[in-house]
């Protein structure tokens, strides 16, 4: 009699949670102690009412009919917190599971399947705090030795969603953030003897003939400590430029003087095809105008007329420097060169002089180190000195100084290998932007880069 009663319209399953529900409830069921004590109270409490009345629509006191629906209900909770300290985030809603008098219960209770989805919407938080930013080390500066890796220190702020952007470094420094170290000591295997060596010289030869290009090779410590059978060629064989250079004059300028001190001069120019101005010794030099004619009246007896002095023949250092001198004068305006002995009662202007340019100083390289990578873009190094003699100088002309660095590829990459710098940063919810696909979004592609690239 009392198994096939309902007292006010709620069953005496109603007490057990959603998932233990059966049926019939049995000896064997399992029920943990604390829920089987709930079932025995209800079950007691409506029997009681039954057998103290007689209606069937007895209710405990305090209670309102309720129905099976209602005893157990999922509610939407508020947002969480932003999931951003600052700029925007996402705020998650979720769903408890509440009893008829809206005391939270084990989610156990409810139903799985009628379970409210969670909402999402973005949010804002505080003001983002500057950070300090830095570039991968460069390679050490030196291939072999004590050397130095440098890397690059920036300031940077998010200044509002999705822009991020570099600030004055005094917006860290004031928020107390300590500045990483932009250089740092490296060291590679010590250096053992090598031969060092300058720059190969111009080539000898003059247009469409054979020469020779030669270059200093030294030892960087005693000359018997380096392995002669290693040492480089100081000397190679060279073809000279294309028979495409000529010689260009500018117009005469004006007359300095009377005749016999009266000079006009014009600028002389070696020049290819294109017009552009390369070095004299590209020309031939038989055939170079004179750059000096004698004037000062129509005609001139002939007296020493000195031409400009060449280039000093050291690159530097002491070296001499020529002129040409000739025995020459104008007759009725035309000039005319005569034998020396025409000239011979005024004493011949010297030829030659000594020069002297710049102090010997010279730029001096090691041979490449190997490829940073096996494939793929990297850099080679080499170690740049300047000598003078045999002492290291500062002397040495900066815009001829060689590179220490070069981009090498030895091979294609199979595959292109995923950016260092690409990881998931440990304060983003990626799985979150992921299910609300947020990949899209710059600052969120960035912050989960690892799981957008993959979902991609």
């Amino acid at each position: 009699l009392i198994s096939g009663l309902r007292f006010n319209q709620i069953s005496i399953s109603t007490a057990v949670p959603y998932s233990m529900r059966r049926p019939e409830l049995s000896e064997n069921s399992h029920m943990s102690p604390s829920r089987l004590r709930l079932f025995r109270r209800l079950f007691f409490a409506h029997t009681t009412s039954f057998f103290h009345s007689n209606e069937f629509d007895v209710s405990p006191v305090g209670h309102d009919d309720i129905s099976l629906a209602d005893m157990y209900r999922w509610k939407v909770s508020a947002y969480a917190p932003c999931s951003s300290t600052c700029t925007s985030g996402i705020s998650t809603s979720y769903a408890m599971c509440v009893r008829y008098d809206g005391v939270e219960v084990d989610e156990s209770y409810c139903d799985a399947l009628t379970r409210p989805e969670p909402t999402h919407e973005f949010c804002t938080g505080r003001d983002c705090q500057p950070r300090w930013e830095t570039s991968r080390w460069s390679e050490c500066s030196r291939t072999c030795g004590e050397g130095s890796q440098y890397r690059t220190v920036r300031c940077w702020k998010m200044l509002a969603p999705g822009f991020d952007s570099s600030v004055y470094d005094d917006l860290c420094e004031a928020a107390g953030l300590a500045r990483p170290m932009e250089r740092k000591a490296c060291k590679n295997k010590a250096c053992g003897p090598q031969w060092e060596l300058s720059e190969w010289s111009e080539c000898s030869a003059r247009c469409g003939s054979q020469g020779t290009m030669k270059r200093e090779v030294r030892c960087s410590v005693e000359v018997s400590l380096c392995d002669e059978s290693q040492k480089p060629n100081s000397e190679k064989t060279c073809t000279g430029p294309p028979c495409d250079r000529h010689w260009t004059t500018s117009d005469w300028g004006p007359c300095s003087g009377s005749c016999g001190e009266g000079r006009m001069s014009r600028f002389i120019a070696c020049r290819n095809l294109e017009g552009k101005v390369i070095s004299n010794s590209q020309c031939d030099p038989a055939t170079k105008p004179l750059a000096v004619h004698p004037c000062g009246d129509k005609n001139c007896p002939a007296h020493w007329v000195e031409q400009e002095w060449e280039q000093c023949d050291a690159s530097c250092g002491r070296g001499m420097k020529t002129r040409l001198v000739l025995c020459a004068g104008l007759e009725n305006g035309v000039y005319r060169e005569y034998p020396e002995k025409r000239c011979e009662a005024s004493q011949k202007p010297e030829e030659q002089a000594a020069c002297f340019r710049r102090p010997c100083s010279t730029w001096f390289t090691t041979s490449w180190s190997q490829c940073s990578k096996t494939c793929g873009a990297g850099v080679r190094l080499r170690e740049v000195k300047c000598y003078q003699g045999e002492v290291l100088a500062q002397g040495c002309d900066p815009t001829s100084k060689p590179e220490a660095r070069q981009m090498c590829q030895l091979q294609p990459c199979p595959t292109e290998a995923p950016e260092d710098a690409c990881e998931d940063k440990a304060t983003a919810n990626c799985v979150l932007v992921l299910k609300v696909k947020l990949c899209s979004h710059w600052y969120y592609r960035k912050a989960c880069c690892w799981s957008c690239r993959l979902k991609s």
